[in-house]
């Protein structure tokens, strides 16, 4: 075949990169709840489809790995073609073999309707799609009336009688056309969104609906998420799910339903991730529920994540005094750290790999007392990310710097270190007193106000870095113009014009300026003065200023600091969020 473009030569994994990266930037997916969010309507790639013939599977594949069947007039919900990738569509345009990832909207007030065979249902509109047999992993979300996405919301009608009959044979009738139409699923996740609706017989539908969930999910997945379902003895004691690899569960309260779930999966659970949850509640996790005084040991647990641990710390809390989880590689933890024995965290230095937390006083007294955050005590640990909590934080008067100090030496084989949302006082002390290790490739600085000054001695000490994520600031200046002069450029360019940096990508999180001017000369003053950057990824925070920025870098481009400068014309600015 001739070759009119280089595109046509690129191989396919290359052709993937791209598209993948594409719709992560420049395309938002409607959010219909925290926790469920539908298919993203990947419009943006058209073009990337046309390109040439070689494209077009490659972008398939990504156009259609994810797609939503909602079973009831989209129009109802608000939602436009644009808003998500329909499976119909995918089915229309040969693509059928593409998906991978089906999210289903459902109405249960529709379960309690008397179907018919020759009527429209929702059975038989999962039937007309046919067999999905590359489809593994399926979301339901049930609903009562129809949610908007521009957050109205129509109630069911208050003459509706409950039919209890119905509701049942319908279950069983759409479980079946589920299980014909996507024989292999691996992964289910239900959401429940219950409006406040005080019609008796609308919370009737709804009960016996959720209490069926077993049902629904039918086969045992590999992997199960559950956001707001009421938990049953029958769910609990399905063999539908036991031998679960990850569980996902929102707003964990310790109820001895949800905790049995957890517990039953102890010896294959690989990823437990819970949101919302109380200190007490997690406690509760490792202590065998029928047998409060026999610890439960999660022996194939490699990842656990806690989103928003929270409560009071009781001194008299029973802790163990081994550990419960003898294989986690990543702990991931906002509010409070629920596991403060010491015996937990000092197994965790021979094999963690991935350590995110946020501390609060009393847990650091704890680990400063046992020696747990030393210097290099952890030994496999790559990923570091230690300070204050949301409940604790730096605006308190507490100083970050420690947290920082803490951070930069745990570990000798770190390759990233995340100092975010810090309150550091004097860096230069800071940076000449800490050794950063030679491993580090990667600093996250997010949120955390640096000077010109203060970055460049950062990145300076640590030369092995080769991409950091910065926040900038000008208040130590006290400027009264809304630009630098040029002789304020020309001193930093004096002063940094041989230095160790050797970043080659450069991340701005945010800045702290007088003005978006101001913003963009700091910027283009780093990529100037450190002539190892290629590549300066603006954060998609707001994408209007985001624009005005790379507009004002543009045109300080031009001033006669920067104006022959021509290293400066081969550096890429980009509005990506690169971490």
């Amino acid at each position: 075949m001739p070759v009119f473009s280089i595109a046509q030569l690129l191989p396919a994994h290359i052709i993937d990169s791209i598209i993948q990266h594409v719709p992560s930037v420049l395309v938002e997916r409607p959010t219909i709840c925290k926790e469920a969010q539908l298919p993203r309507g990947l419009h943006i790639l058209v073009p990337l489809l046309q390109v040439c013939r070689s494209w077009r599977p490659v972008a398939c594949a990504a156009f259609y790995s994810n797609a939503g069947v909602i079973l009831h007039s989209a129009d109802t919900y608000g939602f436009t073609d644009k808003d998500f990738t329909r499976v119909e569509d995918a089915i229309a345009n040969g693509c059928r073999h593409c998906i991978r990832s089906v999210f289903v909207m459902v109405n249960a007030e529709n379960f309690n309707a008397k179907w018919s065979p020759r009527m429209s249902n929702m059975a038989s509109i999962i039937r007309e799609l046919g067999l999905l047999r590359s489809v593994r992993s399926v979301t339901y979300y049930f609903t009562l009336g129809y949610p908007h996405i521009d957050g109205e919301y129509i109630v069911p009608d208050s003459d509706l009688v409950y039919h209890a009959d119905n509701i049942t044979n319908n279950i069983n009738t759409f479980v079946a056309a589920v299980r014909d139409a996507m024989p292999r699923i691996r992964n289910v996740r239900a959401y429940n969104y219950r409006p406040v609706i005080s019609i008796p017989s609308v919370e009737q539908v709804a009960t016996q609906v959720l209490e069926s969930v077993t049902k629904i999910i039918d086969r045992r997945p590999d992997h199960l998420s559950l956001a707001h379902i009421g938990f049953t003895d029958e769910l609990v004691a399905s063999p539908v799910t036991e031998l679960l690899q990850s569980i996902l569960l929102s707003d964990y309260q310790g109820r001895e339903l949800e905790t049995v779930l957890i517990q039953r999966n102890a010896s294959t659970l690989e990823k437990l991730h819970i949101e919302t949850a109380s200190l007490s509640a997690c406690l509760k996790l490792v202590w065998d529920y029928s047998q409060p005084s026999e610890l439960v040991v999660f022996t194939s647990l490699k990842h656990m994540i806690i989103k928003w641990a929270h409560g009071q710390r009781n001194p008299n809390e029973r802790h163990p005094t081994a550990t419960p989880f003898p294989r986690l590689e990543t702990l991931v933890c906002r509010g409070f750290l629920p596991f403060i024995a010491p015996a937990i965290l000092t197994d965790f230095q021979t094999h963690l790999r991935h350590l995110d937390v946020e501390a609060d006083q009393r847990l650091l007294d704890i680990y400063n007392q046992d020696e747990i955050f030393t210097k290099g005590s952890f030994k496999t640990l790559g990923y570091v990310s230690l300070r204050w909590g949301y409940y604790f934080n730096s605006n308190t008067g507490y100083t970050c710097t420690p947290l920082a100090y803490k951070s930069a030496g745990l570990s000798d084989c770190m390759h990233t270190l995340c100092l975010r949302d810090m309150r550091l006082k004097n860096i230069s002390l800071l940076v000449s007193e800490v050794q950063f290790p030679q491993t580090l490739r990667n600093l996250d600085m997010a949120n955390t106000m640096l000077s010109i000054d203060d970055a460049m001695a950062i990145l300076i000490m640590c030369p092995q870095v080769l991409k950091a994520n910065l926040s900038l600031t000008d208040v130590s200046l006290n400027l009264e113009a809304d630009t630098l002069t040029t002789e304020e450029i020309v001193k930093y360019q004096d002063r940094y014009r041989d230095n160790a940096a050797r970043i080659k990508y450069l991340g701005l999180k945010s800045w702290k300026c007088k003005s978006v001017q101001v913003a963009a000369e700091f910027a283009l003053l780093l990529v100037d003065v450190v002539p190892s950057i290629t590549r300066v990824c603006i954060a998609p925070n707001l994408l209007s200023t985001q624009v005005k920025l790379l507009e004002d870098i543009n045109a300080a481009r031009k001033r006669s600091a920067f104006a022959s400068h021509l290293r400066l014309d081969s550096v890429q600015f980009c509005i990506d969020d690169c971490w």
